[in-house]
């Protein structure tokens, strides 16, 4: 079995923590094959790195009671320096950080990515190249609640003005990518979505045409079998329908099920 989760968000105000602590719980008596971590787990963009770690031991304390014989981490653009650190202390560091993974379940394979790609490559408002998104989001890492430092850092590379940066940095992905439709379900129309279900796709993500990729980024959860493309959602409370909150991929046997966490209420 492999379960995939992204987007919690560790250390910003709307992240759901008692409910992915709670899924932590649930799950730490199943003998998963897989635990994907798919970018975002900590939000180093919006909060101080070791407050995140301090404030969030209790989360980081259940990945150690576990029974998933490997735990992966692909990063996010929220938790991109988790990248370096990994190269810093290599086989010492906790988990095996990656841009990408691939993984095999059944006969079926499975890529996976954090999905801030669809945002360079669909993105009509900032232009930038994959790598320079890239050297942001590490910069971000550092920005903690002080954006004026670095934004003026960017204003150097990109001779953009500070509310687009500003823009880049506050907004939801939710908001920056416009996913939803006004019903609050997925835009069909929408660029990002349009990308990911194109059979050409790979020529810009580096998934083979039979894999099935599965990304998030956007918070918004989705599977569509016929395209094998699919979204893991978010823990965090920012969507108009609540619905969509808490939300992660089951694989198993080769087949994706999107399922939702419900926390209990305190007695």
């Amino acid at each position: 079995m492999i379960l995939v989760v992204s987007d919690i968000h560790l250390g910003y105000e709307n992240c759901n923590k008692k409910d992915f602590g709670d899924f932590l719980d649930n799950i730490k008596n199943i003998e998963l094959d897989h635990l994907v971590l798919l970018g975002d787990l900590f939000d180093f963009w919006r909060h101080n790195e070791s407050e995140i770690i301090i404030d969030n031991k209790d989360i980081l304390e259940k990945f150690d009671n576990l029974k998933a014989k490997k735990i992966h981490y692909v990063i996010g653009n929220h938790d991109y320096y988790m990248l370096k650190l990994n190269e810093r202390y290599n086989e010492k560091y906790p988990f095996e950080v990656k841009k990408f993974l691939r993984l095999q379940d059944g006969s079926n394979e499975f890529y996976f990515i954090h999905g801030y790609e669809f945002e360079v490559f669909s993105s009509e408002i900032v232009e930038m190249s994959l790598e320079t998104y890239e050297m942001i989001s590490e910069n971000m890492c550092f920005n903690g609640d002080i954006v004026g430092g670095v934004e003026s850092h960017f204003w150097d590379i990109f001779q953009r003005s500070e509310r687009e940066l500003k823009n880049l940095k506050l907004k939801n992905p939710t908001e920056r990518l416009n996913l939803l439709d006004e019903n609050n379900i997925i835009d069909k129309s929408n660029k990002t979505y349009q990308l990911a279900i194109s059979e050409g796709k790979h020529y810009l993500l580096g998934n083979k045409p039979n894999e099935t990729l599965i990304f998030g980024h956007t918070h918004v959860p989705f599977i569509n079998e016929e395209k094998k493309v699919a979204n893991t959602g978010s823990w965090v409370n920012e969507l108009p329908n609540k619905e969509f909150q808490n939300s992660y991929i089951e694989i198993k046997n080769g087949k994706m099920e999107l399922k939702y966490w419900q926390s209990k209420p305190n007695p």
